[in-house]
């Protein structure tokens, strides 16, 4: 009896040894499958996802002044090879102004590029923009980084009433002339180039009118061509300018020549009216009456035809260039340049002297004794 109960217990055991090593474990590796599944590919979160484009800039200015143009000099290193071009972005401001806001990025080396941006503070507590960068693979963006700045310390300058407006690294006037403008006033025109400058703030005070005509040149080189109308006592114009090399106001004197012989730019002065031409009239006319009178005296037909010369020279002269039409709606410019400021605009048909020319533009002396140039586009030749 103990032997059969001893029995039936090692067959119990065994039995359920066999049974618990048929059933899967938690800890078992689970049969894999004779059917192959493709796992979807998953984009990798924020977290996960391996940065490849890095911006950084070279440091700031310690202290800007307000309008001041200064450099903006951003690096971009980039560790991917699966894009075509950059693409630059700045957040609006109404602080500052990025004036090369689409300059192209240039290569300084393997995955390595640089960008000058030429940045103007227009106020204070000014803050750059955040510059965004791009890398654009046709119109898909594959990566951008933003690049933040830290607030400007822009200060403003104390003037006088000499000060043109203009903070630069340098400035001269590379040319300038001053012509008649009407009985009591001259006009000068000059020509301002600078470094850094802005330019396009440059104001002279103290003078009746003026104006920037044209902006030119690209940073950080400019050019601008200024005029200025002012009474005709004044002996000098003079300004000044911040220069911020030596970190002192510069001024500058330009001495009042008026060229009496060139009206390019005059607009009340007739040149049949100048006292050079009544001059030049009277010495002709003092001149054929002279070889007349030999003529009357010693008959001479070489005296006569001297005579009948310089009498046909000074018909000629006093005899109108030419005649044109303006049209309706016609501009009438002080200068020859696009920019120029408008003096007066035809109403209607007007007939004009043609006095000269230059490039597109036509010299032209109204009916009211005023000078001014015209473009040809809107001329009609009688």
């Amino acid at each position: 009896m103990g032997h059969r109960i001893v029995g039936f217990l090692l067959f119990a055991i065994v039995a359920l040894a066999q049974e618990r090593a048929f059933e899967p474990s938690m800890y078992d590796p689970q049969p894999i499958s004779s059917q192959t599944h493709t796992a979807p590919i998953v984009a990798p979160s924020p977290q996960g996802f391996a940065k490849s484009l890095f911006l950084s800039h070279d440091p700031l200015p310690e202290r800007v002044y307000r309008n001041q143009i200064f450099a903006l000099t951003v690096k971009a290193i980039v560790a991917r090879e699966d894009y075509k071009t950059l693409e630059t972005q700045f957040d609006p401001s109404d602080s500052v102004v990025i004036l090369n806001p689409q300059s192209p990025w240039t290569k300084e080396s393997e995955n390595v590029f640089h960008n000058t941006f030429y940045v103007k503070a227009t106020r204070q507590n000014a803050q750059l923009p955040l510059l965004t960068l791009a890398l654009l693979d046709g119109e898909l963006a594959v990566e951008s980084d933003t690049l933040p700045f830290q607030a400007l310390n822009v200060v403003a300058l104390n003037h006088n009433a000499f000060f043109s407006g203009v903070v630069a690294e340098s400035l001269h006037v590379s040319r300038f002339k001053t012509s008649r403008f009407d009985t009591g006033s001259l006009i000068m025109v000059l020509e301002v180039e600078g470094v850094l400058a802005n330019l396009e703030d440059f104001s002279l005070h103290g003078t009746l009118k003026g104006g920037i005509d044209s902006l030119l040149g690209d940073f950080p080189e400019s050019k601008i061509v200024y005029f200025t109308i002012f009474e005709d006592h004044k002996e000098r114009i003079e300004f000044n300018y911040f220069n911020l090399q030596s970190n002192r106001f510069e001024r500058l004197f330009l001495p009042v020549v008026v060229d009496e012989g060139d009206v390019s730019t005059q607009i009340g002065l007739n040149p049949k009216e100048s006292p050079f031409q009544i001059y030049k009239n009277a010495s002709t006319l003092v001149v054929a009456a002279f070889f007349l009178l030999l003529f009357a005296f010693r008959k001479k037909i070489l005296y006569l035809m001297i005579g009948l010369l310089f009498c046909g020279y000074y018909a000629y002269s006093q005899s109108p260039f030419s005649y044109i039409t303006l049209e309706a709606d016609t501009r009438i410019r002080i200068i020859p340049t696009e920019k120029s400021t408008l003096f007066f605009t035809t109403t209607e048909p007007m007939r004009a002297e043609q006095l000269g020319t230059r490039d597109e533009y036509i010299k032209v002396l109204l009916p009211t004794g005023k000078i001014g140039w015209v473009k040809e586009e809107h001329v009609r030749k009688d």
